[in-house]
């Protein structure tokens, strides 16, 4: 097969075992290798992060609560209201309230939400972290509850154990007052390896309104939307439709942040571990100046045979381009391997060292994620700077005057 005569005079000169040059050469191509795996492990472990945020969260959370200053009495017209506005692909009515869970002398606060399950799937992908029976199961009168796993290892639950949901209401009786209290059985365990296992508990929406003394009406009407980044948009739409005695929050009130500083963080972090490769590629540099002065008598001899400056410029061009290719995909495939196993070694490790080491935080894994997007990016501004650095080693190779390089030869 033809190819230009400065591609095979590059690759004779990648190929080369010269001794040194061989040695200086492989650590130019470990360092550009290494600094492409970290950097791409790092956006990796941003870009995982974001995806739980987007599935567990955003997944499970509706992304618009509208809720009334007391109670919604009658939410079928709402719920009819929300559900016609663009962008909501389903609505559901609930229950909410705060209550402590009692298990012995251990006690916890957590949000009680109370739902209909067949309703509350429109809302939510909460059913498919459900351990034991679903939240489907969820039958009024029985006082089922589907508590958090976090919830259940500190108050030692399992399925079926009876536990206390007590209210911060009092109740006044002969005896003196008491808060007011109801015994529920454990029918489901939460797994969503976040935050909400520690702070969330359902129970069905008829058990809720008995519980809170709520009759038929309800507490908030909750929506899910096609794209979560419309949130804000339906917001408005949803204020210009009711009466002000209704408050509308987003999603983007409570994670909103978070989910920002994700996507800020992935940017700041392209931008400063991209200085890694810049200084492999300053090594590359070290690389491509040796070779030229190990080579300058080849090159003379090129220049005498009429080799114009263009080929020289080329053939070097084409050598670092060579050597950063192989480093690049090097550091592609390494990041993929330490990103693997630093996800699934990360319970290993947690369970070695007998700590949650990310239990204070909303995902509580090492998630990573090898999107094609991070690898399109980390491989441009990798052939980006290695090829900036090659311009100097090979402008210096096409300017060589063959008259001085052959004098000592």
């Amino acid at each position: 097969m033809f190819r230009p005569l400065s591609i095979n005079i590059g690759l004779r000169y990648a190929g080369s075992r010269h001794g040194h040059l061989s040695l200086v050469t492989f650590v130019a191509l470990m360092g550009l290798a290494l600094s492409v795996s970290v950097l791409l492990f790092v956006q990796g472990v941003v870009a995982g992060f974001e995806r739980e945020l987007t599935n567990r969260i955003l997944g499970v959370i509706p992304h618009v609560s509208v809720r009334a200053r007391e109670s919604i009495a009658t939410p079928s017209g709402l719920l009819q209201l929300i559900g016609g506005i663009p962008h909501v692909q389903g609505s559901a009515a609930v229950i909410e309230g705060q209550a402590l869970l009692s298990v012995g002398q251990k006690v916890r606060g957590v949000t009680v939400t109370g739902i209909e399950p067949h309703q509350y799937r429109q809302v939510s992908h909460i059913d498919q972290y459900v351990q034991g029976a679903s939240l489907i199961t969820l039958t009024p009168g029985d006082y089922g509850i589907v508590v958090g796993i976090q919830l259940a290892d500190e108050l030692g639950l399992m399925i079926g154990s009876p536990v206390a949901v007590v209210l911060p209401d009092v109740t006044v009786t002969p005896l003196g007052a008491f808060p007011r209290q109801k015994s529920f059985r454990v029918q489901g365990i939460l797994d969503t390896g976040s935050q909400l296992d520690r702070r969330y508990v359902f129970i069905h929406q008829i058990d809720a309104a008995m519980l809170y003394r709520l009759g038929e009406g309800v507490h908030s009407i909750k929506a899910r939307l096609d794209d979560p980044l419309r949130a804000s948009d339906v917001r408005f739409e949803i204020l210009a439709n009711v009466s002000n005695e209704f408050t509308v929050s987003t999603w983007f009130q409570t994670y909103g942040p978070l989910y920002g500083a994700i996507r800020a963080q992935k940017g700041m972090m392209l931008l400063l571990l991209s200085l890694l490769v810049a200084v492999a590629s300053i090594n590359l540099v070290s690389s491509l100046v040796m070779i030229v002065s190990e080579r300058r008598g080849d090159i003379a001899i090129l220049r005498t045979m009429g080799s114009n400056r263009w080929l020289l410029l080329a053939t070097f061009v084409f050598l670092g381009i060579a050597i950063s290719g192989v480093g690049v995909a090097a550091g592609i495939g390494l990041g993929y391997v330490l990103g693997v196993f630093a996800e699934a070694g990360f319970p290993m490790l947690e369970s070695l060292l007998g700590v949650k080491l990310m239990g204070e935080y909303i995902v509580d894994t090492l998630p990573f994620a090898f999107t094609p997007t991070d690898v399109w990016n980390v491989t441009g501004i990798a052939g980006l700077l290695t090829l900036l650095a090659t311009l100097y080693p090979a402008w210096r190779a096409s300017s060589t005057n063959p008259a001085e390089a052959l004098q000592h030869e």
